[in-house]
């Protein structure tokens, strides 16, 4: 089975530190950075990015566990050590041909290396699990787990604050099998004006999200369809086609006439912490060059909303 597809991100993964020992000693010391956990593993490939589920258990220096993508299927963590924050490992798969792993644990907290498989080697990096909006990262399918950072609330502002300008929400629709996606504008008195919604499915051919959203929930004459993905470094593409029918008015155009339009827009999202995005919303002109959709569009930040109460 070709793995030129696979490709892994990077995971951030934390650690627990417990009060130092009187006397450290290398035992204790790999104690205080332990990796036994769930985390969300990321394989790097030329512009191809595939994230999976990983599970890690140390005993002394002997590291075992498992691991999943949607590329490889499921397998074992073989041959595995862990010392002076440092391993080693066999991935064992039945479907795919095994991956060595080495990397080491970085002083950012990231767990990062360098993987060989079918006679290439590129990078990986892993981040522990964590439980946002009540839904442990163990729950998701790992198809998603690298969009599950999306899931919230989030308040969008100009870079240096002041009042919201919108909210984007995500949440997951039943056991975690797509992602529900919304945006409103927030009018001059506070109140939200929606503008679209929609969903984010996964797509096992090209292995990303497929998109599709209504931006007029008036009467339904104005769509968003694209994709979702990846880039290497962790930041979230969105890349959609708007469809405008006769008598819409999209921003930052005329109104559309009797033969309809369409165009071609692009948002990121690249993770600044937790809870904290760096966002842009661009338009292509008829020209190929990219400008702001909106005033100041190419240039914001997205906050996570804590939950009330």
């Amino acid at each position: 089975m070709t793995c030129v597809g696979l490709g892994l991100r990077c995971v951030v993964f934390g650690q627990h530190h417990p009060p130092p020992p009187t006397t450290p000693t290398p035992a204790t010391t790999a104690t205080e950075q332990s990796i036994t956990g769930d985390w969300i593993i990321h394989f790097q490939a030329g512009h191809q990015s595939v994230s999976g589920n990983l599970h890690l258990e140390t005993d002394g220096e002997r590291l075992t566990g498992t691991v999943e993508t949607a590329h490889t299927g499921s397998g074992t963590i073989e041959n595995g050590k862990w010392s002076q924050q440092k391993l080693s490992a066999t991935c064992v798969f039945k479907k795919h041909e095994s991956v060595i792993l080495e990397g080491d644990l970085k002083s950012d907290g990231k767990l990062a290396g360098k993987y060989t498989t079918e006679g290439r080697t590129e990078t990986w990096q892993a981040e522990r699990k964590t439980v946002l909006n009540g839904a442990s990262a163990s729950m998701v399918s790992a198809v998603y787990a690298q969009y599950q950072r999306l899931i919230g609330t989030w308040d969008v502002t100009a870079p240096d604050g002041g009042a919201s300008i919108a909210v984007q929400r995500f949440t997951w629709g039943p056991n975690h099998s797509y992602i529900w996606h919304a945006g409103s504008f927030i009018g001059s008195d506070g109140k939200e004006e929606p503008h679209f919604e929609g969903m984010l499915v996964w797509n096992g051919v090209h292995k990303n999200l497929d998109v599709l959203v209504t931006l007029d929930l008036q009467s339904g004459r104005a769509q968003e369809q694209g994709t979702f993905s990846v880039a290497p470094d962790g930041t979230i593409v969105r890349e959609i086609t708007g469809v405008f029918s006769e008598g819409v008015t999209p921003i930052g155009e005329a109104k559309v006439g009797a033969e309809g339009m369409s165009k071609h827009f692009r948002q990121t999202f690249k993770p600044d912490g937790a809870d904290r995005f760096l966002t842009s919303v661009m338009r292509e002109t008829n020209d190929g060059s990219w400008v702001a959709t909106f005033p100041g569009s190419e240039k914001l930040i997205m906050k996570r909303r804590k939950a009330e109460g």
